[in-house]
């Protein structure tokens, strides 16, 4: 924004506006930090002394360096002052500019500074993080349709091992006579055993037991002796030879031989359990195939498939009894079934 020049005064009466007083060694200084140069030359219309009229305000005396004390025409340093404190005034700077006093002269009074106060730092509050955008909705996908069948299978295998549950018995007034008569029992029986070839890794003892015997008596109970026990699991894997071995053992032990049972098995279930396994999973198929025929449907791939949880191939047993008063024991191995039941899945096209 300008503002019009005030018309300076005359030679012996310089003045400018006052507000502070601003010395300007070898330069113009403004109150707002300006700075003019102090050789510029800046020439006002109609000249400075008694010219064209313009005199320059008065409120803070301006006194000119010494050496142009009491001189009736300002020089050019004088010219070049008066027109910076002309141009500093157009300029809309306030303040009173003076020349710095001479040594005989006492120092012009200075208005005091005036501290323009500095604005605090503006406070910025946190900005929030940006909220993403939600996710586009997606339609739904369906399920496929699907159909859960039971597949059921079998296989069946002749056994080719017999497996002869058998055991010493023996009871005797006392424990230990009781212990020995079990063991001589025993020890006839393993030998008789060995004698029939059965491997020592095909016997194995199953439990070895000594217990009291009581006997009522008018209700009360008598101790009248003891009892030892000793059971064996015998494996034979020659099947025709099977009832030769229990005889032979009956004929060793005596009387204190006992037969529980026989259970034909086979020695590797695992080719079995391929097969029933293989018919399970067969079975579900058909069944599905059939149910997806029924719905008007194809059938599709195959979700899920799990097994449930099947037994061992069950052994064939012969009851004791079959091996009293026999000379030679007859046996009847038939055959060894395996049975697995599988749940599938399938998807319906």
């Amino acid at each position: 924004m300008s503002a019009t020049p005030r018309p300076p005064a005359r030679t012996g009466d310089h003045r400018a506006p006052a507000a502070a007083a601003v010395r300007l060694p070898g330069g113009l200084a403004g109150t707002g930090g300006h700075r003019v140069p102090a050789a510029a030359a800046v020439r006002l219309p109609g000249g400075l002394a008694g010219t064209g009229g313009h005199r320059v305000p008065a409120a803070a005396a301006v006194r000119p360096p010494c050496a142009l004390a009491g001189t009736g025409r300002p020089r050019a340093s004088l010219r070049a002052l008066t027109a910076a404190l002309v141009a500093l005034a157009a300029l809309g700077v306030s303040g009173a500019l003076a020349a710095p006093a001479t040594a005989d002269e006492a120092p012009a009074a200075t208005a005091p500074a005036v501290h323009v106060p500095t604005p605090a730092p503006a406070v910025h509050a946190p900005t929030a993080a940006p909220t993403p955008a939600p996710a586009p909705a997606t339609a739904p996908t369906l399920a496929p349709a699907t159909v859960t069948v039971t597949g059921i299978g079998s296989a069946s295998a002749a056994p080719d091992l017999a497996v002869v549950s058998m055991a010493v018995e023996v009871t005797a007034p006392t424990a230990e006579k009781s212990l020995s008569a079990q063991h001589a029992a025993a020890d006839a029986l393993l030998g008789a055993l060995r004698g029939q070839g059965v491997a020592e890794r095909d016997v194995r003892t199953d439990s070895l037991a000594l217990s009291a015997v009581y006997e009522d008596r008018s209700g009360v109970s008598k101790l009248t002796g003891y009892r030892a026990a000793q059971t064996f699991s015998v494996k034979v894997r020659e099947l025709h030879r099977t009832g030769r071995v229990i005889k032979a053992a009956s004929d060793a032990a005596g009387d204190a031989v006992r037969v529980n049972g026989v259970a034909f098995d086979i020695a590797d279930a695992r080719p079995l359990r391929a097969k029933a396994r293989q018919a399970a999973h067969e079975d579900a198929r058909a069944k599905a195939e059939h149910y997806a025929s029924l719905s008007g449907r194809g059938l599709g791939r195959l979700v899920s498939l799990n097994e449930a949880e099947a037994a061992d191939p069950r052994p064939l047993t012969v009851s004791p009894a079959a091996f009293a008063k026999h000379d030679e024991v007859p046996v009847a191995p038939g055959e060894i079934e395996d049975k697995v039941s599988v749940v599938a899945v399938y998807e319906l096209r």
